[in-house]
């Protein structure tokens, strides 16, 4: 009998991943890379070789880089980024942006930093961001409005193109460019003194 020790037994049990358990690892392996080698670090050969299994197993499922750091980074952000209606503008717009400074503060804000800093000299991530996360955000942030339009909260007039990132820039700012604190008071600043006097009905 292989005692569970055994490397032989830990090799076999590594070849055996399958499905989900496998996607987990290897998305774990792309967030590793990010996060200690910076977005270039990320490459198929990097992935394989971190999640222990093989480039022929990556494209069966992802048709290239870009596909696979998509795939990666929409369901972080989803899973960070709160996107359900809470029953008022204000509500969703404090989830939304106390959820960004949740994610500021995580080790996954790392993440964060590398590809926007990485964004410029690789159009393959720059495109996977816009692509999945971006385009994610922006959906979300319309069905927001939307739902405050319909509401009578939100003016239906109001520019979607600005009233989307007007709090989320403040923070992205912060965040990457001055390293000024992120508060739950500013959270609730910008929300009631920007956001609501700018966009509502």
């Amino acid at each position: 009998m292989v005692e569970a020790s055994d490397p032989g037994a830990a090799v076999a049990t590594t070849r055996r991943r399958r499905g989900s358990v496998l996607e987990q690892a290897i998305h774990a392996a792309v967030l590793d890379l990010v996060i200690e080698q910076g977005a270039a670090g990320v490459t198929m050969e990097a992935v394989a070789a971190r999640a222990a299994t093989s480039k022929p197993v990556l494209y069966r499922r992802w048709a290239d880089r870009a596909a696979l750091l998509r795939e990666t980074l929409v369901p972080l952000a989803m899973d960070a980024i709160p996107h359900t209606d809470t029953g008022s503008y204000r509500g969703d717009m404090l989830a939304i942006l106390r959820g960004w400074a949740d994610f500021f503060a995580s080790p996954h804000g790392a993440v964060g930093v590398a590809i926007v800093g990485a964004m410029p000299q690789d159009p393959e991530l720059a495109a996977a961001f816009r692509d999945g996360v971006i385009a994610w955000r922006k959906e979300a942030m319309a069905e927001t409005l939307t739902r405050a339009i319909d509401r009578g909260e939100v003016r239906p007039d109001v520019p979607f193109e600005v009233a989307r990132e007007l709090g989320q820039a403040v923070l992205w700012h912060r965040f990457l460019v001055t390293g000024d604190p992120i508060t739950d008071d500013l959270v609730t600043h910008i929300v009631d003194e920007i956001l609501i006097p700018y966009a509502g009905a």
